[in-house]
C-alpha cells in the first residue's frame, strides 16, 4: 500500500511499545490512526502523543480486549461510529507467561492463546471481509522469532506455539487476500524494547490470578521499539511477505529447519 494518507490504521497493543511507535510512524505518513488495548491510562497517553506529533490526523483510542469476541465486535463498531474504515490492520496485542509447560494452567493457556492466536483470528474475521468487498486493504500479523524457531527460548510454551500458530495464518492468507487486493505482512519480531514481560498487568479477571515461578532472567540485546516499528511499514508500503526484524538470527533460524528438511530424506 503506496499511499498511506488519508487511510485509516487499526492497531491492537497500540497504547505503548511497538504498537505505539508505529501509530506514531503511520499518524506522521497522514494516516488516522485507532489504538486499542485494555488500559484506558496507557491508550490516553499513547493517543496524546499521536496527537501532538500529528494534528492533523484522526486519532482514537479505543479500550478493547481482544480475548474476547464481543470486545472486538464492540472495537468495530465504535470506529464506524466514527465514521472511519479500516484499511490497515495490525494484530499487534501480545502477552507471554513464564514458566515451564507442565506448571502451566488452564486459565494460563486459555489467557496466552486468546490474546495471541484468537485475538488476531477475530480481528480478521472481523475487519477483513470489509477488505475483501473494497477490494483493498493490508494486515499486519506480528509473530515472534520464538515461534518461528520454537526450540530457541524455552519458559514460554503458550506464546512460543501461538506465535507458531499466527505465522502460518498469516503465510496461509497472503495468496488468497493478494487476489482481492489485500496485502498480508508477517513478522518476525525478535528481542525488542517493551513492556512484553509485564503481560501480567493486563490479564483479565476472567483468567485468575497471575503465573508465579521464579526464573532466572534471560540476557538479550533488545532494539528499540521504533526500529520495529520502520520496518513494518516498510512492509506495508512495499507489501512484504516477511519483515524479519534481527538479520543475526538467520543462521540460528537456518539451522532450525535443516534439521527438519533431514526428515525427508530417510
Amino acid at each position: 500500500m503506496k499511499d498511506l494518507k488519508g487511510k485509516t490504521a487499526l492497531i491492537t497493543g497500540g497504547g505503548t511499545g511497538i504498537g505505539l511507535a508505529l501509530a506514531l510512524q503511520l499518524a506522521a505518513e497522514g494516516t488516522n490512526v485507532v489504538i486499542s488495548s485494555t488500559s484506558a491510562e496507557r491508550l490516553s497517553a499513547g493517543a496524546s502523543q499521536i496527537r501532538s506529533a500529528s494534528p492533523n490526523v484522526k486519532v482514537l483510542d479505543i479500550v478493547c480486549d481482544v480475548s474476547d469476541r464481543s470486545s472486538v465486535k464492540n472495537l468495530k463498531s465504535e470506529i464506524t461510529k466514527a465514521g472511519l474504515q479500516v484499511d490497515i490492520l495490525v494484530c499487534n496485542s501480545g502477552v507471554t507467561t513464564s514458566g515451564d509447560f507442565h506448571k502451566h494452567r488452564e486459565e494460563d493457556w486459555d489467557w496466552v492463546y486468546g490474546v495471541v492466536l484468537h485475538g488476531t483470528t477475530y480481528c480478521i474475521h472481523e475487519f477483513y471481509p470489509d477488505m475483501v468487498a473494497r477490494g483493498y486493504g493490508h494486515i499486519v500479523i506480528n509473530g515472534s522469532q520464538a515461534g518461528m524457531v520454537p526450540n530457541w527460548v524455552t519458559l514460554h510454551g503458550p506464546y512460543t506455539s501461538a506465535k507458531a500458530a499466527v505465522h502460518a495464518l498469516g503465510a496461509a492468507m497472503r495468496p488468497e487476500a493478494a487476489e482481492h487486493g489485500v496485502g498480508v505482512t508477517t513478522v518476525v519480531i525478535a528481542g525488542t524494547q517493551t513492556e512484553i514481560m509485564k503481560s501480567e498487568r493486563s490479564r483479565p479477571e476472567r483468567f485468575g490470578e497471575p503465573l508465579k515461578v521464579d526464573i532466572k532472567k534471560r540476557a538479550a540485546t533488545r532494539i528499540p521499539a521504533e526500529d520495529v516499528a520502520k520496518q513494518i511499514l516498510d512492509g506495508i508500503t512495499e507489501d512484504k511477505g516477511w519483515v524479519a526484524t534481527h538479520p543475526e538470527l538467520k543462521a540460528r533460524t537456518k539451522q532450525y529447519f535443516d534439521e527438519i528438511l533431514a526428515a525427508y530424506d530417510h
